[in-house]
């Protein structure tokens, strides 16, 4: 995989093993050749050939060991295994997903070492398997590359996926308090895994600034994430694309470069569950240091006088993510909860920056914009 600047290679997701794993599999049932390595498409457009492993393919099982690259997850080197076989409907079980490829139908089953979701709010459905969108999205996109579904008459395929030790794996993360037992999650926004040293990664937000401010740039846009900047990138059309700088977790050193640059028109674009880290001051919002603060989340709600009409569900103050707890409200209440947040939020910017003028875009997680909020003074 591909070095950083600072010399730290990037690896590949858990999502990107499930890809690699099935389109494997469908192209060895096709050509009865033993597969070493498979090209994947990630969802970004990039395209890279990742190494399998093939020992009990005798079996019908194929495995891969994840390759995280520089990247501390306690994911890295865990070893996945899948078959993939002709079924039908009804041997689905309910935490199973159906998925549509092509004319073709697949069934997604997790064997082992995968967890199961049992809360509203993940990017996993609740009662299913710990399987998130994209890596279901990036599934279905190379194994219609690979010719799944092409055919006219349309066939039910089961792709069954594990993970060895995927329950002791899953002790190290947050998954049990979010509401995902018995396992990992399968996870990825794009498929690769970026290099996470801290040093680098601040060192490339500062050099990002610089670029922008170089280009005689006044204004920037920080995003937590792809969606994130993403979404920044079709609400700010005219910016140059040096001017959209991912910062993952470090919120606090950005704003801190930004202020030390002189850069006096700064956008924020995030989600809510890092939008209610903003808001409780969390300098630094990785989760395995900072867990979400659902005090101060509770807090707001409370102060806002809800009533009954305001709740689809009454039981929020047992939620483990903010997404559950919103997923308890009404899209208006929701709003207004967002917005309280957000304006603590960009106190918090200011306390760090008090001569930025900042925007704050804060995004759904189907990725469009929910709303923008604003504080400081315009700069002429």
């Amino acid at each position: 995989m591909k070095k950083h600047a600072q010399n730290l290679r990037y690896g590949y997701s858990t999502g990107a093993c499930l890809s690699a794993l099935g389109c494997a599999l469908w192209k060895f049932l096709r050509q009865k050749k033993r597969p070493q390595q498979i090209n994947i498409t990630f969802l970004d457009g990039q395209e890279k050939e990742l190494p399998l492993i093939s020992d009990k393919l005798g079996q019908g099982i194929l495995q891969i060991r994840k390759d995280g690259g520089d990247d501390p997850d306690c994911t890295h080197s865990a070893v996945l295994s899948a078959s993939l076989f002709q079924s039908s409907l009804e041997n689905a079980q309910k935490e199973d997903y159906i998925l549509s490829v092509g004319n073709d139908t697949l069934i997604l089953h997790a064997t082992h070492g995968i967890g199961l979701c049992t809360r509203k709010g993940l990017d996993c459905e609740e009662g299913k398997w710990a399987i998130n969108v994209n890596p279901r999205k990036m599934l279905m996109l190379n194994l219609q590359k690979y010719g799944m579904g092409q055919s006219p008459n349309s066939q039910i395929w089961q792709l069954n996926i594990g993970v060895e030790n995927g329950e002791e794996l899953a002790k190290k993360t947050l998954n049990a308090k979010l509401g995902v037992i018995g396992g990992i999650s399968i996870l990825g926004t794009t498929g690769h895994v970026k290099p996470f040293s801290h040093d680098a990664y601040v060192q490339t937000i500062r050099i990002c600034v610089r670029t922008a401010k170089s280009e005689q740039s006044s204004h920037i846009v920080f995003g937590t994430g792809a969606r994130s900047l993403s979404n920044a990138k079709k609400f700010y059309p005219y910016l140059p694309e040096n001017n959209f700088i991912p910062i993952a977790d470090f919120i606090g050193k950005s704003l801190e470069i930004a202020k030390e640059e002189g850069i006096l028109e700064i956008s924020v674009a995030c989600m809510a569950g890092k939008l209610c880290k903003y808001a409780s001051k969390q300098f630094y919002t990785h989760a395995s240091k900072e867990e979400q603060d659902l005090s101060l989340l509770f807090q707001q709600i409370k102060e806002l006088g809800f009533t009954e009409n305001d709740m689809t569900d009454m039981n929020w103050h047992y939620a483990k993510s903010v997404r559950e707890a919103l997923h308890s409200f009404s899209a208006n209440a929701q709003k207004q909860i967002l917005q309280a947040l957000a304006k603590k939020a960009l106190a918090f910017f200011q306390s760090i920056h008090s001569a930025a003028y900042f925007h704050l875009l804060l995004c759904d997680f189907d990725g469009t914009i929910l709303f923008t909020l604003h504080s400081g003074k315009k700069h002429a």
